[in-house]
């Protein structure tokens, strides 16, 4: 990515301009914010495209300027170079992990190149909802700060987004910086707070991390995200991070996306449903990244095509969410219960079901065969054009990852309309046709490895994981004879599809 110091002004977070959003991006322009408010902010300063802020200084001696007042005359001290676009951490999307940060950045050529490879990443990222093509560059601020060494770090959510309580305030923490919990390599302790402070539930405490959020931080954290939400007008998503002195500095702070008002009693009825089918087990934050919010933006997009929800709600409350790990879903807008009054429901001409039924010998019914088998071919010929992940380089890998999660919800969202439209079909599964494969391969002496790469199918015996693949089951008195993956109904291709990009 080319980088000419003379097109980017240096606006330093104590300026006016860097609270600008449109001008720095909301991450820098929330810090900006919060520092004048009083709450420990790191120093540091913003690089933007000079257009935005035709007064601000410019060059390489400016910018060099700026990178010594952090980095020292030597340039040794440690930075970290991040994003700060102008399309996350918004309240409707935050895009967390979707542009690239690098830390412990020393030396100016080092810098200079963390700051082309976060400009690199505006161009490759591609966001689960459309934009107008890819986010151009000049989208993209870049944020520079000193690289703290944290003693303890973390996340933490100024309210309960899973129950839409503000009375709650959620931590997880860390020894180290909070990065270990953002990119999914560490679970670290999770506490449910009182807005005193005090602990509530059962929380998550792993060997030794008992002394990590002691009685004296627990009140530090909440009096950080009580000052935090006056600040900005409401509960916010902070990364946070404790210094060897046990001084609390934070390091980003956001609007709680998809944040759902408090359900008054009995409206919502929360459970496995259908969704524990394809997500069975307990998920890390990084497996509910990728998998739980394109299922419940599918299923979304589904119910509002088949009119079986009304759109202010399906606006209002996700389809499918996390509840301490395992994914749940809505079952009331999945239709899973039956009515809370069946005589009132039957008597309403408007109910959702009806009108979903219509579609039956609607347009959609006769062209979403089609629609499927094209989705079905594109996602096939992508997965073909991928090399092995052990293969592949950083941004081929988030290349990957943005195209799955974008296939996700789409398969999604066909396969939910298929179930409720097009029926049951031949009767063949693709968990059946991977116990036919499984009985037909015994005594090859192969590899269950082996068996996965001859025969793909088996992935629907399999629940997702990205790490740690469970054994195929054991088969006994399975006769059926593999017909082929095309010879799967529509609905339990599109299921074969969403195991194969998980």
């Amino acid at each position: 990515m080319r980088f000419e110091a003379a097109e980017w002004a240096v606006v330093p977070l104590n300026n006016p301009w860097a609270r600008d959003a449109a001008v720095t991006g909301a991450k820098a322009a929330h810090l900006a914010r919060a520092a004048v408010a009083g709450l420990p902010v790191l120093p540091g300063f913003v690089l933007v495209p000079a257009a935005r802020v035709p007064a601000a200084l410019t060059g390489d001696e400016v910018l060099r300027l700026a990178w010594r007042t952090l980095a020292g005359e030597k340039g040794r001290e440690p930075l970290v170079v991040r994003s700060s676009s102008l399309y996350e951490d918004t309240g409707h999307s935050s895009m967390a992990g979707r542009f690239d940060s690098v830390l412990d950045v020393r030396g100016w050529d080092s810098f200079v190149s963390a700051v082309r490879t976060v400009l690199a990443s505006a161009r490759r990222v591609r966001p689960l909802r459309p934009v107008a093509g890819d986010l151009p560059a000049d989208g993209m601020a870049v944020l520079v700060q000193p690289m703290l060494r944290s003693a303890v770090g973390g996340v933490m959510f100024g309210a309960d987004p899973v129950e839409g309580r503000t009375d709650r305030i959620l931590v997880s923490a860390v020894r180290g910086g909070p990065d270990q919990l953002v990119d999914g390599s560490t679970q670290g302790v999770r506490q449910q707070l009182t807005r005193r402070a005090r602990p509530v539930g059962d929380g998550t405490v792993p060997r030794g991390g008992g002394r990590l959020l002691t009685r004296r931080k627990r009140h530090q954290l909440v009096g950080l995200a009580k000052s935090a939400e006056r600040v900005f007008g409401g509960p916010q998503d902070m990364e946070f991070g404790f210094d060897g002195d046990g001084r609390l500095w934070l390091f980003q702070s956001r609007p709680i996306t998809a944040m759902p008002p408090r359900p008054s009693r009995g409206a919502r009825l929360l459970g496995p449903g259908p969704v524990a089918e394809t997500l069975p087990g307990v998920l890390q934050p990084l497996e509910e990244d990728l998998w739980v919010t394109p299922m419940s933006h599918g299923l979304t997009v589904a119910l509002d095509i088949a009119g079986a929800a009304p759109r202010r709600r399906l606006r209002r409350l996700p389809v499918v969410t996390t509840v301490h790990g395992r994914a749940v879903a809505d079952l009331r807008l999945l239709g899973a219960v039956p009515p809370a009054h069946p005589f009132l429901d039957r008597i309403n001409t408007a109910n959702g079901a009806r009108r979903a039924a219509a579609w039956r010998v609607g347009r959609l019914r006769s062209a979403l065969p089609l629609l499927a088998v094209d989705l079905m071919a594109d996602v096939d010929r992508a997965l073909a054009g991928f090399p092995p992940t052990a293969d592949m380089l950083s941004g081929h890998l988030l290349d990957a990852v943005a195209w799955g999660r974008q296939a996700l919800s789409a398969l999604h969202a066909q396969e939910s309309l298929a179930g409720a439209l097009l029926g049951g079909g031949s009767g063949a599964t693709a968990a059946g046709e991977g116990l036919a494969e499984l009985a037909e391969s015994r005594g090859q002496g192969l590899s269950h490895d082996e068996l996965v790469a001859r025969h793909p199918v088996l992935l629907s015996l399999l629940p997702p994981a990205l790490a740690g693949r469970a054994p195929l089951p054991e088969v006994d008195n399975v006769t059926l004879l593999p017909r082929g993956v095309d010879s799967l109904p529509v609905r339990e291709g599109l299921r074969l599809r969403i195991r194969w990009v998980q």
